[in-house]
């Protein structure tokens, strides 16, 4: 039974990956600091009106239940009963927790369209420089299977795996360079060297 393979280090090229964290890291990390502040602008709204309905809710029962009538302490009494029932009432108001779920909905509903944008974004972005490479590769790789070697593999500026293709030329180039001699060498002992130094 061959050994199963155990992947013992995470980075294998630090820079690379470490590249791609910081990419995706910095705007979740934006993206959270906004949705935080909707969520805390969303609550904070909804605090705000919900204060401003009890508070003038409860002035208009205050002034309705003391007009024209002489003050007394089961006047009061009745007034107090009149706003417990009514707060009792507001909190469990239905209408009110709907908007109030409604609005959280919302906020989070935008917020997360931004993610899925953001995503789609860096997606598009990072798989073109990884895409454009691996593509690259595949025809230089197709034109080697055909017997040229003549073909290198040239990369854009900020594309990825430039090392990979700094390699992959020098094979090509060596292997090139063998292919000559062997062909071109009138001399067996020189052919016979290039042979020995080829696993096969």
């Amino acid at each position: 039974m061959p050994k199963k393979f155990e992947r013992k280090h995470f980075f294998i090229n630090r820079e690379l990956q470490g590249r791609y964290m910081l990419t995706f890291l910095v705007p979740m990390v934006v993206l959270l600091f906004f949705m935080l502040f909707a969520v805390y602008f969303a609550a904070q709204s909804m605090l705000n009106t919900t204060t401003t309905i009890i508070k003038e809710d409860i002035a208009q029962k205050t002034a309705t239940h003391l007009q024209d009538r002489q003050e007394s302490v089961e006047l009061y009494r009745g007034l107090m009963r009149d706003i417990r029932s009514y707060l009792r009432d507001f909190s469990t108001n239905e209408r009110y927790r709907r908007a109030v779920l409604l609005t959280l909905l919302q906020v989070l509903a935008v917020g997360m369209m931004l993610v899925i944008v953001q995503v789609v974004l860096l997606t598009i972005f990072f798989s073109h420089k990884l895409a454009g490479p691996l593509y690259r590769f595949e025809r230089v790789c197709h034109e080697l299977i055909e017997g040229n070697y003549s073909q290198h593999i040239v990369l854009r500026r900020g594309d990825q795996m430039q090392n990979l293709a700094s390699l992959l030329n020098e094979v090509i180039a060596l292997t090139q360079k063998r292919l000559v001699t062997l062909r071109d060498t009138s001399d067996d002992e020189e052919r016979r060297k290039i042979a020995d130094k080829l696993k096969l």
